[in-house]
């Protein structure tokens, strides 16, 4: 099995931002249409919002290490933080 490489932060908050931005707008030609520039974030917010949900649930919490829960919170967080930014 291949090693798939773990993306930072950042290029993860554009990735997901990317994902809806495509779902929520089409192309006709050189025009984009969009019902809002924010939406794409705002979809991307509420998922990492829910993984961060699930990732605080003391049931996740018994099932895996402490350490490793930690460093995925943060990486969300960190995730988080950059859509804000986006």
């Amino acid at each position: 099995m291949q090693n798939k490489q773990v993306m930072t932060p950042k290029e993860k908050a554009k990735e997901l931002v990317d994902k809806y931005f495509k779902l929520l707008n089409y192309e006709f030609g050189d025009l984009v249409y969009s019902l809002s520039d924010k939406q794409p974030h705002q979809c991307a917010l509420i998922v990492v919002d829910e993984i961060l949900n699930i990732l605080e649930d003391d049931g996740f919490l018994l099932a895996t290490s402490e350490y490793h829960n930690k460093k995925t919170m943060e990486y969300w967080q960190e995730v988080k933080q950059e859509i804000e930014k986006l």
